[in-house]
């Protein structure tokens, strides 16, 4: 999960997030129709027609007579687009989301520091604390410490199944070249 922010805009109240998007990486599009996001919705509804399309007009080309070696590199190339716009979205999602809300006028609350130190840290909105207030400094500062703390473990728990499913994608290319090869020895 990415970090939850409040935001208000004429007496009301709405999340934004900020960091990587464990939703969006699983839920595509349904995560800008849970969150009421026509643009957002509008971006992944265009990438989900070409992810869908595109192997469909390869298998089609394959059914028309196509070289299948050719259909073969095409298909594992969309799986890999796949999966790499996926991650993209997932990184970048929450950023663009919360600077529209931002841009639309969405604020965080005047006395949530939280919110307020979350948004500075991430380079959304400059927020100075008072050199003289020492307790608001320091809870600023754990306030990022924490959510430094909290995104590494996510990623770390990110990075290692990803190598997992890398590692495991290129044995199947190199396995599925190799099935060819064999099978173009054996004719």
């Amino acid at each position: 999960m990415a970090v939850n922010i409040k935001l208000e805009k004429d007496g009301f109240k709405k999340d934004a997030y900020v960091g990587f998007s464990w939703t969006t990486l699983f839920l595509g599009i349904w995560v800008p129709s849970f969150r009421l996001d026509l643009k957002g919705f509008l971006v992944f509804l265009g990438l989900d027609v070409f992810k869908t399309a595109f192997p469909a007009f390869l298998l089609i080309n394959y059914f028309k007579g196509g070289n299948p070696k050719i259909n073969l590199i095409l298909f594992l190339s969309s799986i890999l687009f796949n999966n790499i716009s996926n991650f993209i979205l997932a990184i970048f999602y929450n950023k663009i989301y919360t600077r529209n809300m931002l841009l639309d006028g969405w604020r965080p609350m005047d006395n949530d520091d939280y919110s307020l130190a979350i948004l500075n840290n991430y380079g959304f909105i400059e927020y100075n604390v008072e050199a003289l207030d020492e307790e608001k400094i320091e809870k600023y500062r754990e306030y990022v410490s924490d959510v430094k703390s909290a995104e590494r473990r996510k990623w770390i728990c990110f990075i290692l199944p990803l190598i997992h499913i890398i590692l495991t994608m290129v044995m199947l290319v190199i396995g599925i070249f190799a099935l060819l090869a064999y099978i173009e020895q054996a004719r």
